[in-house]
């Protein structure tokens, strides 16, 4: 009996062993890649084409060949949640792309191999049609690796394939008419009393048909106005959208009264809020509840007692 259990222990051992030292060759490891720019704004005109350049470098420790293709850009929610299958007016630039191949021709999807450590220049071309929308033109350029050894690209390999894939956004904007509309739909701050984060959020609507860069900042000072915590940034907002923008002061401290100020600014609309807040722990407000609780009940109870005494008195 204690043969068969020690050959049972050995045998899955083993396998244990062959599944540690073979999971090399079993998942394809993923190929290191990076790309630059990540973003890139463009003039489009009617009936024109101009060449653009972007850098792949391949960081990996072996050779990869990427696939470059183009998809539309588009969001679905104010979360700003990406979207690149539906098309648009404003993703038709997606069909207006190619690429230099080795031979110096330009075509759609290209395939380039890329040695290990090296950087190669991708140059694409926008060929605009005479006859274009106003407004906005978006799309995203992916570069996607393709493993020789282990993955094909089409999934049908015996291993397990990993895909790095970077992008890179192009925004396009078009000679014509453009509307430049914003809204400022929703604006929120903390209130005067918090016992957590002071945060802000704000909702921007872009009705107009080119994107533009909404702006906010929160600032928080004490109460003789010296700086305590900045933070500021932006945020690009599609025509025909509305994104949504939380931002807060996570490192704020259990206890204090500050001076907070949350501004949003877009294209000509600009909104702010001011006010004193006071910081405090859940805890010290449940025992003041607790002790406001006390005092009141204590003084119902002085009260009746002493009518009470002197409705006797009167007696």
């Amino acid at each position: 009996m204690k043969k068969k259990l020690l050959f049972a222990v050995v045998v899955c051992l083993t396998l244990v062993g062959a599944m540690l030292t073979g999971t090399k060759n079993t998942y394809a490891e993923a190929a290191a890649v990076k790309i630059s720019p990540v973003a890139n704004a463009i003039n489009i005109k009617a009936g024109q084409s101009q060449n653009y350049q972007f850098t792949l470098e391949n960081m990996s420790q072996k050779d990869y060949k990427f696939k470059l293709y183009t998809a539309p850009y588009n969001v679905v929610n104010e979360d700003y949640d990406a979207d690149f299958t539906n098309e648009t007016n404003y993703n038709q630039i997606t069909r207006w792309i190619t690429f230099e191949d080795d031979s110096g021709s330009f075509i759609k999807d290209p395939v380039y191999k890329i040695k290990a450590g090296e950087k190669r220049s991708i140059i694409y071309r926008v060929s605009v049609p005479s006859d274009i929308p106003e407004g906005g033109q978006y799309c995203v350029i992916f570069a996607e690796s393709v493993d020789d050894e282990s993955f094909s690209g089409s999934g049908t390999s015996a291993g397990i394939g990993s895909v790095s894939r970077v992008s890179l956004i192009l925004l396009g904007h078009g000679d014509g008419e453009t509307r430049d509309t914003a809204e400022i739909t929703d604006f929120s701050l903390t209130g005067m009393f918090t016992a957590k984060n002071i945060d802000a959020m704000a909702k921007v609507k872009n009705s107009g048909n080119t994107d533009f860069l909404a702006v906010y900042e929160l600032s928080v000072k004490s109460l003789f106005g010296t700086p305590i915590y900045s933070n500021s940034d932006n945020f690009i907002v599609l025509p025909g959208t509305q994104r949504k923008f939380s931002t807060s002061w996570a490192e704020a401290p259990l206890f204090g009264i500050f001076n907070v100020s949350f501004t949003v600014n877009a294209i000509d609309q600009s909104r702010t809020e001011s006010h004193i807040i006071l910081i405090l722990p859940a805890f010290v407000v449940v025992i003041a509840l607790l002790l406001l609780t006390s005092i009141i009940v204590w003084t119902i109870i002085l009260i009746r007692k002493r009518k009470e005494r002197s409705s006797r008195l009167v007696v």
